[in-house]
């Protein structure tokens, strides 16, 4: 068989299958160079951030445990991140600090981590990350 048949032979199924593999080709190179864009640019959303001081820290303890114990920070600053229309609309109340004691078995000094409960609409972005929490009295 001479070249030219190769060429030749079914020339346009040939021609057809040459189509398709660059149509293909050029689809996947498109959708990478999309995704690449897409994380290249950052996503402008509609957040704002607020600062809440003085955000009271409460202790969390089981009913079990009757000791008594002192937290340092007794407040602390909370930075939350939202919609700002819906952030304007937040309040201090609404925002509440913690740390759990629970598993704090018989130490009389140590640190737990400062925890933040707010609305599902809000994140918080910046919190102190630990409290200094003492034992003031025994349990019974």
């Amino acid at each position: 068989m001479a070249y030219r048949d190769y060429i030749l032979h079914n020339f346009w199924w040939k021609l057809l299958s040459l189509l398709l593999a660059a149509l293909t080709w050029l689809t996947i190179e498109t959708a990478f160079k999309k995704e690449e864009t897409l994380r290249e640019t950052p996503v402008v959303t509609g957040t704002s951030s607020r600062s809440f001081p003085l955000v009271a820290v409460t202790l969390l303890s089981s009913s079990a445990n009757t000791g008594r114990y002192t937290v340092m920070p007794q407040a602390v600053t909370v930075e939350v991140s939202g919609k700002p229309e819906e952030l304007e609309k937040l309040q201090v109340q609404d925002i509440k600090a913690y740390v759990d004691v629970t598993d704090s078995d018989d130490e009389m000094r140590f640190r737990k981590t400062i925890q933040v409960q707010m609305p599902k609409d809000f994140k918080a972005v910046a919190v102190p990350p630990t409290a200094s929490v003492e034992r003031t009295s025994n349990p019974r």
